[in-house]
Parts: C-alpha cells; sequence; structure tokens
C-alpha cells in the first residue's frame, strides 16, 4: 500500500507493538480506541481521561460509521487500565512520523507554577490574603518569574 494512500488508522493497525497487553481477554482494538483517544485530544478536551472518554463515547457510533467496523464501547475504567499496557513511545513515535510534529528543545521544557498564601496577609474581615506565584524551571530549579496578587479578589490561574 502506498504511503499516501494509508490512513493513520491503518498505519496504527500496522504496528502492533503498541499493544503490550496479554492477548488472553482482549475485547477492544488497540488501534480503535487509541484513535478515540486522539479524536478526544484533538476535539480541545481538558485533556483529563473522564473527558476524553466522554467524547469516545459521543463519538464512537460516529467513527464505527465512517471507519465501517463495529466496535464495543469501552467503560472509563476500562480505559484507564487499558492505557497503562500502551507504549506511549511507540504511539508517539507513530503521530511523529505520521504527521511531522517535531518540538525545539525549548517547546520541551518542563516548567512548574504554585502559589502560597502569604503569612499574616489575610486582613481582619478576609477570607484570603496576598498571595505569591512562581514558575520554576524543571530542569534548572531556578524561578523564572514570580507575581503577587490578591487572593480574594483573583485566581491563582490567570495569574499562571
Amino acid at each position: 500500500m502506498d504511503k499516501q494512500d494509508t490512513t493513520f488508522y491503518e498505519t496504527l493497525k500496522l504496528h502492533p507493538e503498541l499493544d503490550l497487553r496479554d492477548n488472553r481477554g482482549k475485547i477492544h482494538e488497540y488501534s480503535f480506541v487509541l484513535l478515540g483517544v486522539l479524536i478526544g485530544l484533538l476535539r480541545n478536551r481538558d485533556g483529563k481521561l473522564s473527558g476524553i472518554h466522554r467524547s469516545m463515547r459521543n463519538k464512537h457510533d460516529e467513527l464505527c460509521a465512517e471507519l465501517g467496523e463495529e466496535h464495543p464501547k469501552i467503560s472509563r475504567s476500562q480505559l484507564s487500565k487499558f492505557l497503562v499496557k500502551i507504549d506511549v513511545i511507540a504511539f508517539e513515535k507513530l503521530l511523529i512520523d505520521t504527521y511531522g510534529i517535531k518540538l525545539s528543545g525549548k517547546e520541551r521544557r518542563w516548567f512548574a507554577a504554585d502559589g502560597k498564601e502569604l503569612k499574616g496577609s489575610i486582613e481582619k474581615g478576609n477570607k484570603r490574603g496576598e498571595v505569591l506565584v512562581q514558575a520554576i524551571d524543571h530542569e534548572t530549579g531556578k524561578v523564572l518569574d514570580q507575581q503577587f496578587y490578591q487572593g480574594r479578589k483573583e485566581s491563582e490561574k490567570k495569574v499562571v
């Protein structure tokens, strides 16, 4: 089959090494479930497994019709057990090879952000005081930026 004629779903099916599950009791086709997870992520879900599963459930019949195949729906609890037994590195490589996504070193950096309420900053009658939020580079451990906000009026998420 010509590379241009091969869909991503067909390419997924040709990579059984992604599926690290024991052959006994397999009910769900790994390629179908991974395609559902990917579609859930691309549909701009929040990245939480429950939101991705909801998307998979909502689009299940449509996806089966598009592929011309019938597959059972996977439960939320089974999805988490299923994903643990997928070779994430192989799946990531397949995505990068297929779609050409390449992240620079700067784009691959990890950061952490957290806010802490400053002790003694709560004024009488208020429930929250001044909060300090810091962003830290995981690689170097250095503080990249810090901001303050008044806890009763703002949110840590907005500051981050």
